[in-house]
């Protein structure tokens, strides 16, 4: 039981050091005043649509529905382990 405690702990870890390079790196391209028009995924470009309603988007829709999916899951077996 404490080895899966210990996994469970450095799930944490990991999810908490993604978050917080992903918040660094979206105020580092907000503060530099570069708007991102090419999706960080794919390369191709993030609709101005897309950017009006979300501004600070780094991803064209489908990379994002297919990068929140991955998130689920991850999280989901995560927590299907207890």
């Amino acid at each position: 039981m404490e080895r899966f405690a210990d996994e469970l702990d450095l799930t944490q870890v990991r999810i908490e050091e993604l978050t917080q390079r992903t918040i660094a790196e979206i105020r580092r391209k907000l503060s530099d005043g570069v708007g991102r028009a090419d999706c960080q995924d794919c390369g191709g470009q993030v609709p101005s649509e897309r950017l009006r309603h979300v501004p600070n988007a780094t991803r064209c829709a489908p990379c994002q529905e297919r990068h929140e999916r991955q998130q689920s899951q991850f999280q989901f077996s995560a927590s299907a382990a207890f």
